[in-house]
């Protein structure tokens, strides 16, 4: 029996019988119910619906992306078409039930891993700050629109399989309006990390897409996730709001943007310089993750340790498509993430370029035990969600602090 690490939550909203329809889907891995609705985005429970199934965060940093802005301007200036304009949502229950005597609408949501709003949670988290707007303050404009406007969304019953909801989220989630992330769109200024990487007898020449629909399973999106978590800005007192580089995991599509970001484009070129170190270092640390839980698990309790319990981590052998490296188990992103970001506490920026203060790799295996059992604190704090773990800053900030103190420590030893 599944242990609940949070209580149902059971949402209700007003909703017309006419406008509810219920549609049978039976293909051979079980039989799914699938309910077409249409809530007024003003009856709309938007704060009350879970996204930890999303793996993009929908903080305020999302709320000022412009594919945000679109959808805000529509359900003001146009809530009549809102339906027609937005794609809506797709949202995985446990039940639906319809009280047709009080035309309301029930949705039970168990299960925070495999339930909660899978696709279209910008939308819902633009619908919420509207919200939080009108009771504020009342107005008469916002609420006749909210009014008006008409929320699209299909809640599944019975998909219960992680990795069919995995295909799902990934599949629905790629398909962010970013147009092309190609060269064109950048006007050249993608240039200098293409000729980098794709230069003649580069190690990785060939193996990241530049373009939508590359054939690629590793794309530029992806490459400057991993600059992002060793990207000098988090560490920059001034720039206190980004405190942790957390949209290297929640928030992939808007990479194109970060890339030729004014605040944070001199930080991407200093980072070119250990580019090719970082790709080598996140394939190192997941190749090496199971092994250095197993040395943690031996130091703290001197027993075995088995990663694949813990979610996050499965047990299937696979080559990691950049160096060619083949591990013993998959790694989820939530846990990886703020692991090898952690070893941003290596780099030092001289000259306007990056270097390591140590050799990454050797420090790794020395004290890669000490951060994983940081890394593991934070998980179970997070409820042992990755998905929640890649999200928190306080993650993030946990595990920089201790790879700072390990290399101070290192480098004592070493003067000493």
């Amino acid at each position: 029996m599944k242990t609940l690490s949070k209580p149902p939550c059971i949402v209700s909203f007003p909703h017309s019988k006419k406008d509810l329809r219920r549609i049978s889907v039976e293909d051979s891995q079980g039989n799914y119910d699938v309910y077409r609705l249409a809530p007024k985005v003003l009856d709309w429970p938007a704060d009350s619906i879970p996204d930890e199934v999303n793996p993009r965060s929908h903080d305020e940093e999302c709320l000022k992306s412009k594919v945000a802005r679109d959808i805000e301007d529509t359900l003001r200036y146009g809530p009549d078409d809102f339906w027609l304009a937005n794609r809506g949502g797709y949202v995985l229950v446990e039940q639906v039930k319809f009280d047709p005597q009080k035309s309301i609408v029930t949705l039970l949501i168990t299960d925070f891993d495999i339930h909660g709003i899978a696709d279209g949670a910008t939308t819902n988290a633009v619908i919420q700050k509207l919200q939080k707007e009108l009771e504020r303050t009342d107005d008469s404009e916002l609420r006749m629109a909210l009014e008006k406007a008409r929320f699209n969304l299909d809640i599944v019953v019975g998909l219960i399989d992680r990795e069919r909801i995995e295909k799902l989220v990934q599949g629905r989630n790629r398909s962010v309006p970013i147009k092309e992330w190609s060269l064109a769109d950048f006007k050249g200024q993608f240039d200098w990390i293409k000729n980098m990487i794709d230069r003649k007898h580069g190690p990785f020449k060939g193996r990241i897409g530049w373009e939508e629909n590359s054939g690629k399973p590793i794309s530029v999106l992806d490459l400057v996730s991993l600059m992002l978590l060793f990207h000098p800005i988090y560490d920059d007192p001034c720039e206190r709001r980004r405190k942790a580089p957390t949209v290297a995991y929640s928030s992939k599509g808007g990479n194109d943007r970060r890339l030729v970001d004014p605040k944070l484009t001199q930080g991407f070129l200093q980072l070119g310089s250990v580019l090719e170190d970082i790709i080598r270092l996140h394939d190192y640390v997941y190749t090496n993750f199971q092994p250095t839980y197993k040395r943690y698990i031996k130091q703290v309790y001197n027993k075995a340790g088995k990663p694949a319990r813990r979610k996050g981590v499965e047990n299937s052998k696979f080559t990691l498509p950049l160096t060619g490296t083949e591990t013993e188990c998959k790694v989820d992103k939530g846990l990886l993430f703020p692991l090898l970001a952690s070893l941003r506490a290596l780099i030092i920026f001289v000259d306007d370029k990056a270097s390591w203060q140590i050799d990454p790799f050797k420090f790794f295996d020395e004290f890669g035990p000490d951060l994983m059992g940081t890394l593991i604190d934070q998980y179970e704090l997070c409820d042992k969600n990755p998905q929640t773990t890649g999200k928190k800053k306080a993650v993030y900030t946990a595990l920089h602090n201790e790879g700072r103190l390990l290399l101070s420590d290192k480098l004592s030893q070493t003067r000493s």
